[in-house]
């Protein structure tokens, strides 16, 4: 029984045992020829010390790994890291004093792109001692490395046999994107918390139906000028509405809350109906005067600026039961827009400001165009 553990006196004396003892070969020749478990590493990105996400996750892997092994399995194991990438591009900068893509071009691309790799090859022996004195039993001699010609290559032989066996097409996609860095994030580059964000209610004028509107919600205000189409619910209830001298049209369940609640109106249900019979009704975007481009997408695409259906998207749990849709701004309203043949629209600039969209032109569309909205 350890009556006292010491861990800064005893846990550098198990390491030396493991290295003089060959202990870890041991342990794999142990077993040699018997079923195999394969195990190949989700790699952590090289841009710092392992942080204790990190090493939670390196624990549970190597708890596995002994496990398999205690059970007789012949365990082939890899470690691995993630060299490409925002995340080592941003350990630079910030050594650098880098502050945005002018800065890394005067810097020079190549002598950039090599201090990268010195910074990813530097972490990443630091991070093998590390794990290594957590105690954690992979091949770190041998642990693959994205920016190497094996990697590489791999990944070439890949898209070539997906390319031969038709597997790959040309297609649009929304994706995460960097104002800062002008660039494309992949999901595990981005960071999350909880912020706090203004939703709003926009009346959209029905086109053949005078002081008719659609009341539309959105929790993303800036994206309004890149609005092509209203997603409705087609199994749930909704109504036309008398509010003063117009006609509102919303889900049953939330005429209340929103007529009475949110814009103190009295109202008069003058009609009830299932979503799916507003299918394909056409409205005016409210910036219609302001934005040219509206008419040209409407000339070519019919279903531009009308009701679409989304069972998935669109529920009663808060807004109005219509959900505004920009296919040029997030992936759920580009794959509603798709299956609509309604296209993707969005002329932001790589740092996230307006071009060519009327009065708008000029603007950083997330804070100025909120601020907007607003008044």
């Amino acid at each position: 029984m350890l009556e006292k553990y010491e861990p800064l006196k005893i846990e550098p004396e198990i390491l030396r045992f493991w290295k003089e003892d060959n202990i870890l070969e041991k342990a794999r020749k142990k077993n040699k020829g018997n079923k195999k478990f394969y195990f190949c590493d989700g790699p952590p990105y090289t841009s710092g010390k392992v942080h204790l996400g990190t090493a939670w996750n390196k624990s549970y892997k190597d708890s596995l790994l002994r496990f398999r092994r205690m059970n007789g399995l012949d365990v082939w194991d890899r470690a691995g890291y993630d060299m490409h990438g925002l995340p080592t591009e941003q350990g630079v900068e910030k050594e650098h004093g880098l502050k945005n893509k002018d800065d890394i071009e005067k810097f020079g691309i190549g002598k950039f792109i090599k201090t990268c790799e010195e910074f990813a090859v530097r972490n990443l022996k630091v991070m093998n001692k590390d794990f290594e004195r957590l105690g954690v039993w992979m091949d770190f001699e041998n642990a693959y490395q994205t920016k190497s010609r094996e990697w590489i290559d791999g990944e070439w032989w890949l898209i070539k046999k997906a390319h031969e066996r038709g597997r790959l097409y040309e297609g649009e996609k929304t994706m995460h994107w960097c104002a800062r860095c002008g660039t494309a994030l992949a999901k595990h580059e981005l960071e999350y918390k909880n912020v706090s964000e203004d939703s709003i209610f926009v009346k959209f004028p029905l086109r053949k139906a005078k002081d008719e509107f659609l009341v539309v919600w959105t929790t993303t205000p800036w994206t309004i000028p890149f609005n092509l189409g209203v997603m409705v619910n087609p199994k749930i209830d909704y109504v036309r509405a008398k509010v003063d001298d117009e006609v509102w049209i919303i889900a049953k369940a939330l005429a209340p809350v929103l007529i009475q609640g949110v814009a103190d109106k009295k109202f008069k249900i003058l009609e009830e109906f299932k979503g799916d019979e507003l299918k394909g009704l056409k409205y005016t975007h409210p910036f219609e005067d302001v934005v040219e481009k509206y008419k040209e997408l409407e000339k070519e695409h019919p279903n531009v600026h009308t009701v679409v259906l989304s069972e998935e998207y669109v529920d009663t749990s808060a807004g109005s039961g219509l959900v505004h849709m920009a296919p040029g701004c997030g992936p759920e309203d580009y794959e509603v827009g798709h299956k609509n043949h309604i296209p993707p629209f969005n002329t932001l600039s790589e740092s996230g400001v307006f071009e060519e969209i009327g009065e708008f032109t000029g603007l950083i569309a997330k804070k100025m165009m909120q601020d907007l909205l607003k008044l």
